[in-house]
């Protein structure tokens, strides 16, 4: 009983399990109500919980070797958020104009240009030195 009290406490602590629970189980409301409710069934449910718990190491463990082999050349920027993407835009690129103008309307060609955006920190990434290179890493 006592496994399952850590494991109980480890749900209601840890926001990425929080994340992967609503995923695994499909739940896309925003609500805190209904949010609340699942999480109860699921930490009542002691096979449930086991299970989702050890799914949860297990991805979380595959996360971690592949990170920690990115190099400068396998980098892509495609699969990122675009919140993501802003966030190392603003921070490293910001004179960009794809990056300064990505949400105004008035600025037609750069607005929600995912594509324009992506091909600018890549190009950006690729002159960058190898110190701001790093650092671009370790924020993905």
């Amino acid at each position: 009983m006592n496994t399952i009290s850590k494991m109980q406490e480890e749900v209601t602590q840890n926001t990425e399990l929080h994340h992967y629970i609503l995923e695994t189980f499909g739940l896309q409301s925003k609500k805190k109500r209904v949010r609340k409710k699942l999480f109860k069934q699921v930490i009542s449910q002691e096979k449930v919980l086991k299970k989702v718990v050890k799914e949860f190491k297990q991805t979380d463990q595959e996360q971690v070797v592949p990170s920690a082999k990115r190099d400068e050349s396998t980098v892509s920027f495609n699969a990122l958020p675009i919140t993501t993407l802003l966030k190392i835009g603003k921070e490293f690129f910001k004179e960009e104009e794809s990056v300064r103008f990505y949400y105004n309307k008035n600025k037609e060609p750069f607005y929600k240009n995912k594509e324009m955006l992506v091909s600018c920190i890549s190009t950006n990434y690729a002159a960058a030195t190898a110190e701001i290179q790093k650092e671009i890493i370790t924020k993905l």
